[in-house]
């Protein structure tokens, strides 16, 4: 009797294994996919959703084979965020970090989106002393004023924003236009946590496993 409990012990030790490794590509490998998603190494997502899609268990979830999709698309967003921020083209680079950040929220590169806001008040505030008029070089400088703020929404955190705003403002009262009062007003205290994007139409944010409906687009660079 104990020989024989001793037999099924070991055989049971010895395929143990076996069965775990098994269970692995159901138990872990999704959840790596998920894994490299939200850390935004879209690469490896791309071919681990792929992986999963072939495996038995996922072949009838039509959610998998949406992720192989949206990595795709994330590494196009990506470079083209990247494209247009090395072109200095700030506003199809935020267009394209917008979009990407509404597909993953956690995305290494969101922390980039106030730095394009500040970007632009800067390119603003050195367009505003070539206008023609101080009508235009004042407009101009409110105009910078209120992507400074923007920044600030988004959670930039430099008190340099705040004396470069100051510097604008008084610049805007040496013009002497008429409406140089009209300034926007300061948000005195901007926290880390507020991610308020500042723009015409807001962004949905998709969890990345219900992602939105995505249209992949040919990878190839602008001019």
């Amino acid at each position: 009797m104990k020989t024989m409990r001793s037999v099924i012990r070991k055989f049971w030790i010895m395929f143990l294994p076996l069965s775990v490794f098994a269970q692995t590509p159901r138990t872990y490998l999704l959840q790596e996919a998920d894994d490299y998603f939200k850390a935004g190494r879209y690469w490896d997502a791309f071919f681990r959703y792929r992986e999963c899609a072939k495996l038995p268990e996922f072949q009838s979830e039509n959610q998998i084979s949406e992720q192989v999709k949206n990595s795709s698309h994330a590494l196009y967003l990506t470079q083209k965020f990247k494209d247009y921020s090395a072109l200095r083209r700030y506003e199809p680079a935020k267009t394209n970090l917008v979009e990407l950040i509404s597909m993953n929220p956690n995305d290494p590169h969101k922390g980039e989106l106030p730095r394009l806001t500040l970007a632009q008040g800067a390119e603003l505030q050195r367009l505003a002393w070539r206008q023609a008029t101080a009508k235009g070089t004042a407009d101009m400088l409110k105009r910078a004023i209120l992507y400074y703020h923007q920044a600030i929404r988004e959670g930039l955190m430099d008190e340099s924003i705040t004396t470069t705003i100051k510097q604008c403002e008084a610049s805007i009262k040496e013009t002497k236009v008429p409406d140089a009062d009209d300034i926007p007003v300061l948000v005195t205290q901007p926290t880390q946590e507020n991610t308020t994007i500042v723009s015409p139409a807001s962004v949905p944010v998709a969890s990345p496993r219900k992602p939105a409906n995505v249209v992949i687009i040919p990878t190839t660079k602008e001019n």
